[in-house]
C-alpha cells in the first residue's frame, strides 16, 4: 500500500497546457498585464485589485461584454497535458485521492476535476455578479496556498508525509514545503526544481505514477 494518500495538484501548465489560465485570456484578447503582474509579484496590489485590472483590459479590446459565459468559452479551448488523465486514473486505482490548488480559474478547475473524479478542486471564480458584470471570487490567492494546503490536508484526515504536491512555479513552493512529496514538473526553473524531490525533466505526466505510488518517506509526524 502506497504512504500517499492524497495529490494535491497545481493545474495550470501542470496539469493542463496553458501555463496561465489568466494569461491564456489574455491571449485571446490580445491584452498586455505584465506590468499589473509585476505589481502584484511585488505584493503592492491586491488580487482582486489585480483581477479587476485584468477584466477592465479584456472589456476594453471586446465589441460585447465580456461576460462568465463569454470567458468560459475561451477557457474551453485549455487542453490537458500529455499523460495528465493516465496518471489521475492509475492514482485513483491505487487508491489514492486527487485535489486541484491553482490559483488559476474555477470553472477550468472544477471542468478537469469533474471529468476526472477528482475529489474537489480549490481555484479562483470569474462570475457575473448580479447586474451581469464580470467579478472575481478569490479562493485560492497565488501568494496563499500554503494555508489551503494545510487546510486540504487537515480535511482529508492526514499528515503531510501521506500527501504530495505537484507543480511548476514558484507559488507552489509552499505546498511543496508541507508535502511529503513534492514534484516539479514542467518547468526549468532551478528555485523550483531545487525545493522538489522529484523532478520531471520531459515526457508524459503517466510516468509519476509509479514514483508517487511507491515514494517511501521517513514518518515524522
Amino acid at each position: 500500500m502506497s504512504q500517499i494518500k492524497l495529490v494535491v495538484f497545481d493545474m495550470d501548465g501542470t496539469i493542463i497546457e496553458p501555463r496561465s489560465s489568466w494569461a491564456m485570456i489574455h491571449d485571446y484578447f490580445g491584452t498586455d498585464n505584465t506590468e499589473m503582474l509585476q505589481m502584484y509579484i511585488d505584493h503592492k496590489i491586491s488580487d482582486m485589485e489585480f483581477v479587476k485590472a485584468d477584466i477592465k483590459l479584456w472589456n476594453s479590446k471586446s465589441d460585447v461584454p465580456v461576460n462568465e459565459k463569454y470567458i468560459n468559452s475561451i477557457l474551453d479551448k485549455a487542453k490537458p497535458r500529455k499523460g495528465a488523465e493516465e496518471l489521475i486514473t492509475s492514482l485513483h486505482e491505487a487508491n489514492i485521492k486527487t485535489v486541484i490548488l491553482s490559483g488559476g480559474i474555477q470553472y477550468l478547475a472544477d471542468k478537469w476535476a469533474k471529468e476526472w473524479n477528482m475529489a474537489c478542486a480549490f481555484a479562483n471564480d470569474l462570475i457575473d455578479d448580479a447586474d451581469g458584470n464580470l467579478t472575481a471570487n478569490i479562493n485560492a490567492s497565488g501568494h496563499n496556498k500554503g494555508p489551503l494546503m494545510e487546510k486540504i490536508i487537515k480535511d482529508f484526515d492526514l499528515t503531510g508525509n501521506e500527501v504530495a504536491a505537484v507543480g511548476d512555479t514558484m507559488v507552489d513552493l509552499p505546498m511543496f514545503e508541507i508535502a511529503g512529496l513534492s514534484i516539479a514538473v514542467n518547468t526549468d526553473d532551478e528555485r523550483v526544481i531545487s525545493k522538489s524531490k522529484y523532478h520531471l525533466k520531459e515526457g508524459s505526466m503517466k510516468q509519476l505514477s509509479d514514483v508517487i505510488i511507491s515514494w517511501k518517506n521517513e514518518l515524522i509526524n
